[in-house]
């Protein structure tokens, strides 16, 4: 088919237009920044908050590094001594703990308890925890893990009737207060992973909580079902909050702790466990575990239920189950928030 002079012309003025130096640095400036938007985008995708790609090439996909932590895991596991496994980096918490918790699952029917931390600088929190627990009206199987000698020897004896376990690397000597942020607090925090998957192992459903929390009813009918893993409360819309979850024992589960557990014991510097937990959590490397948002409405943090600017509480509506004191940094401003808010019950 051969066009008409006409459009040979019109063609050969186009192709003369497009040729031109002007049009070519358009298109040369185009393309330019096409590349660097992707560039960017891709640094964005695939950089790690918390330098889990050290020491690995930067071109494997996030399913790969998922295997090659699984396999980690497992060659870890399997080329570990006994003297290895009770090192400070080692994945798992030391055999003697282990062995508490497997004896605790013999003597509990249920396999469903309450999971809590604590230490002579916030026993206060942890007795006025359990008394609003007590009265809510139930009475769940509650096992306090104590990092200090002395908060163990006074909780043995709390009229609760408390499960009360040791670590082996409790302090000797009693734990002042703890404040957030601190290098110390951080340790202890970052042993939570650890405790829960020891009981996860063992079959259980944990419900780990803080112990500066307060329960105005029974939360346990919000964790019925099992289309979910994990289920936590919330600081913000996508940001969950590490002193309230609840675990099922599923493989998922088991794999989100322990990789968890990891990434704060391997990592060069100290991170907070929350950040590790939302980081895997919103990231692909744990791809499967399916998470259940819980209510800011039922489960509050001080960003809900306390007015900073007037130090007022808000009132609490008939659906609020369970509040933590997140958001407020050390001891004394959190008792001042439980006096205004009347939810301090210890004498």
């Amino acid at each position: 088919m051969t066009l008409p002079f006409s459009s040979k012309n019109h063609l050969c003025s186009s192709m003369s237009k497009l040729l031109s130096p002007r049009c070519f640095c358009r298109a040369a400036l185009v393309v330019l920044f096409s590349v660097t938007f992707a560039s960017v985008g891709l640094w964005l995708h695939f950089k790690t908050p918390i330098d889990m790609l050290h020491g690995m090439p930067q071109e494997d996909s996030n399913e790969e590094l998922a295997l090659r932590y699984e396999t980690e895991f497992e060659e870890e596991e399997e080329g570990l001594t006994q003297d290895d496994q009770l090192g400070p980096n080692s994945l798992s918490v030391a055999p003697s703990f282990a062995d508490e918790v497997r004896a605790l699952a013999k003597a509990l029917p249920k396999r469903k308890i309450v999971l809590t931390t604590a230490n002579t600088g916030f026993l206060d929190f942890t007795q006025n925890m359990l008394l609003s627990i007590q009265r809510v009206g139930i009475h769940p199987e509650v096992v306090v893990i104590c990092e200090d000698e002395a908060t163990y020897k006074f909780l043995l004896k709390h009229r609760y009737g408390l499960h009360v376990l040791k670590p082996p690397n409790a302090i000797p000597e009693a734990a002042g207060v703890l404040n957030y942020g601190v290098p110390d607090y951080v340790t202890l925090v970052n042993n939570r992973p650890k405790y829960t998957y020891e009981f996860i192992k063992q079959g259980f459903e944990v419900f780990f909580v803080d112990s500066d929390t307060f329960w105005f009813r029974d939360p346990f009918p919000y964790f019925k079902g099992d289309q979910y893993d994990v289920a936590f409360m919330r600081d913000y819309r996508k940001v969950f909050n590490a002193g309230v979850g609840f675990y099922r024992p599923t493989n998922r589960t088991e794999y989100f702790l322990r990789l968890w557990s990891w990434v704060l014991e391997t990592q060069p510097k100290i991170r907070h466990d929350q950040h590790v937990m939302n980081y895997i959590l919103s990231s692909k490397i744990s791809p499967d575990i399916k998470i259940r948002s819980l209510s800011f409405q039922v489960f509050p943090t001080c960003k809900i239920l306390y007015d900073w600017d007037h130090e007022v509480c808000r009132n609490v509506t008939k659906k609020t189950a369970l509040f933590h004191a997140a958001f407020v940094p050390d001891h004394d401003n959190k008792r001042k928030v439980f006096d205004i808010c009347k939810i301090w019950l210890l004498n």
